[in-house]
């Protein structure tokens, strides 16, 4: 059993949603054909591999509320099977936090401001 002790629920966090790198998340066939219609509104291609895109450094499909302050994934019932694997409090879950906890608030204050104004 994974210890969860000090990890924020998925919703109120969103880290693992978030990189600079356009081949953080890989999309496999199966993933592609889950995804349906909205594949290719949210993958890219590199080669001859796919991905989900980025937008303002974090997956596409997620959604950011700046009200609730939460992150929900737009395509969760059908999500890639990397996204499936991470586990709350797993070794990657923690590592994500570590290296960019900062990265969800600093985007929710940036789409706030631009509600803003």
């Amino acid at each position: 059993m994974i210890d969860t002790a000090g990890i924020p629920g998925c919703t109120s966090c969103g880290t693992c949603c978030f990189s600079r790198t356009e081949d953080y998340l890989r999309v496999a066939g199966v993933d592609y054909e889950r995804l349906g219609n909205d594949a290719v509104r949210l993958t890219h291609f590199l080669g001859n591999k796919s991905y989900m895109r980025l937008e303002d450094g974090h997956c596409a499909a997620l959604v950011l509320d700046v009200t609730a302050a939460t992150f929900l994934c737009s395509v969760y019932e059908n999500r890639p099977d990397v996204c499936r694997w991470l586990e709350r409090g797993s070794g990657q879950c923690r590592a994500d936090l570590h290296e960019k906890a900062e990265r969800p608030l600093l985007a929710l204050r940036k789409k706030a401001a631009e509600s803003a104004s």
